[in-house]
């Protein structure tokens, strides 16, 4: 049921929408369609409960601002100090591409550049033919000022990409940082860029975390990254500002394009990324940029600049092409969705279920397994850990009858690892599902999703959105570190919530996974080891998980399959002196093998909390664990 809170939080939200049109029919079209596909979709509830939710955890972003993001002359004077002690202290250009600015907008993100505390920079701007005359007047007065700024004034209006490609002509620094004409700059931004630099002589590409700025210039919605996330990447440009790159690397490249405008600065970044490779992107998790919610500004809506999804689009289809990934994409609700291609024919998955007794589940689970699935190929192998309820070895002869299923004996103490490498152990297939016996099968092609997924090169385990039987959510991936050893995000929220920048509707990586639903590739699986036996009965996939990375895989949660878990179903909720003394000291070793990697998420900011509520700012940051 829709709760009071949520409804304001409704309420606000389509009121700014309906602001933002300003009477263009495009825009109020866009509004009024989204609105419709989201009541359709049964998603009002997981919509409404987004915007409450994020308006909630950042409520206090001001107190956050002045306490843990806002120097004094000390301070300053300390950050200067640090400058002057760098190994390397690089030419970083700062371009702008600029056409008919508001003025005063104009004059901030040049104070914004001005007020820099790592001063060795320079200004490259190109005017894109602005009809406002007072535009270039502004501009010449400033580089008057000013030995820095390189001016451009370009003869013809020929769009973002070209006009930043003028600017960028006329760059001479090691490194680019990309900034628009309406946005400012944190005075600690090139500084922190310096400092990364330093740290990481490899760097290609550096990001940072940013927020926005309201009609008042009052920051607000902060945005705090991942670190870097390639398989987001594909589908979202979630890096955004403050982007900072390799010179060299963006000449390699060709520059921006400009058959993608709109989208142009995603398309460098993907095409810059392939070339530079994943050690070479750097996130920097301070915020450094101020992107204006104007009028004009994407940040105030994506109607705001016409074509923008059919640049998106060709943006992703051109990069599949060019990686030759045999997938689709496709404009959903919540976003981009690439679609990966299956194999013809396709190959043989194992979906390898530990059971005892529960035989209600069981049944449940299997008939939902063999009614909706429309993959083609596939095996059930059963592994029995000593079931004597009628109903369960009912079950099991029926399957072995019916079905053909292999059923494999489990005897002795409950070992969840044990199991699994047992039922993978007798799998013929290539790529394995590790499936509980309390999860129920809802849509038809949730096995296409994850298949497609698995045999993606460098991807490790995948896992699907795991529902409650109400359907609010139960498992999006896992995060280390947080609430102890590890915690799932967006737990309890209702289906459709779409999580900060939406994330909790979005294919992603994940440092780690639950395998109460998971599929990979078999010969990972044997190469990382399989499970550790030794930790029977929890952090066994954590550390499944862990070991995947280690060895250069990464995991991926996709949203776009549903199951349904009856949580904890299969073994009950045991909780014994011995049970959770067990549990106790397979998280101490878990942690203690892992170190550092337990306990810093790379898919969690650590300007979040790691205690309580999960995405609330954090009091004060966790940079000096980082």
């Amino acid at each position: 049921m829709v709760g009071w809170r949520e409804i304001q939080a409704g309420v606000k939200v389509f009121a700014r929408h309906m602001r933002n049109t300003r009477g263009d029919p495009r825009r109020l079209f866009w509004v009024l369609s989204r609105t419709l596909r989201i009541v359709s979709g049964g998603q009002v509830q997981g919509v409404l409960e987004r915007h409450s939710v994020v308006d909630g955890l950042y409520s206090n972003y001001a107190d956050w601002v002045l306490c843990h993001d806002t120097l004094d002359a000390e301070g300053r004077a300390v950050l200067r100090a640090q400058i002057a002690g760098f190994e390397r202290q690089p030419l970083i250009s700062i371009v702008v591409p600029c056409y008919n600015p508001d003025l005063g907008e104009l004059g901030q993100m040049l104070a914004s550049v001005c007020g820099q505390l790592y001063e060795r920079y320079e200004l490259c701007i190109a005017d894109d033919a602005s009809s406002d005359p007072a535009v270039r007047s502004f501009l010449r007065d400033h580089a008057a000022g000013d030995s820095r700024v390189k001016l451009v004034l370009r003869p013809d209006n020929g769009g973002i990409a070209a006009c930043t490609n003028s600017a960028l002509a006329v760059a001479t620094g090691e490194f680019v940082a990309f900034l628009d004409q309406d946005d400012m700059l944190g005075e600690q931004a090139l500084f922190r860029m310096a400092e990364a630099i330093n740290r990481h002589p490899g760097a290609q590409v550096l990001y940072s975390d940013e927020d926005k700025l309201d009609d008042a210039s009052v920051r607000h919605s902060p945005h705090f990254k991942p670190d870097w996330n390639p398989e987001w990447a594909k589908t979202t440009n979630y890096v955004l500002h403050l982007c900072v790159m390799a010179r060299a690397a963006v000449v390699a490249a060709g520059g921006l394009d400009s058959k993608v405008d709109g989208a142009q600065d995603w398309d460098l970044l993907l095409r810059v990324a392939e070339q530079a490779g994943h050690e070479a992107i750097i996130h920097v998790p301070r915020v450094l940029y101020h992107w204006r919610e104007g009028r004009n500004s994407t940040a105030s809506g994506v109607y705001q600049k016409s074509g923008i999804s059919g640049a998106q689009q060709r943006v992703i289809e051109t990069m599949l092409a060019r990686r030759q990934i045999p997938a689709t994409a496709a404009l959903e609700l919540s976003g981009w969705r690439i679609r990966y291609s299956v194999p013809d024919p396709a190959p043989l998955v194992s979906i390898v279920i530990p059971t005892r007794d529960h035989g209600e589940l069981l049944k449940r689970c299997t008939d939902s397994l063999f009614a909706l699935t429309a993959y083609p190929a596939f095996e059930l192998v059963l592994i029995d850990h000593e079931s004597t309820e009628r109903i369960a070895r009912e079950t099991i002869a029926r399957l072995v009858r019916d079905k053909g299923v292999t059923v494999v004996p489990f005897t002795g103490a409950f070992n969840y690892a044990a199991e699994c490498n047992l039922g993978v152990d007798r799998a013929r297939g290539s790529i394995i599902v590790l499936m509980n016996n309390d999860v129920e099968v809802i849509s038809p092609h949730w096995l296409d999703e994850l298949v497609g997924h698995a045999l993606q090169p460098g991807v490790g385990l995948v896992a699907p959105m795991l529902l409650y039987p109400d359907k609010t959510i139960q498992h999006a991936g896992v995060i280390l570190g947080v609430n102890g050893s590890a915690d799932r995000p967006y737990i309890g929220y209702k289906r459709g919530y779409s999580g900060i920048a939406g994330r909790a509707q979005a294919a992603q990586n994940v440092t780690a996974l639950i395998t109460a639903c998971a599929a990979i590739r078999r010969d990972l699986y044997k190469l990382v080891g399989g499970m550790d036996e030794s930790l029977a009965i929890s952090h066994n996939d954590l550390d499944l998980c862990l070991r995947l990375l280690d060895h250069g895989y990464r995991n991926v949660w996709t949203p776009y399959t549903e199951l349904l878990h009856h949580e904890s179903a299969s073994r009950g909720y045991d909780n014994s002196p011995a049970q959770q003394r067990q549990a106790d000291e397979e998280s101490a070793r878990f942690r203690a093998r892992w170190g550092d990697a337990s306990r810093i998420d790379p898919n969690y900011n650590v300007n979040l909390a790691a205690e309580g509520q999960l995405f609330a700012l954090a009091f004060p940051p966790r940079h000096a664990q980082s």
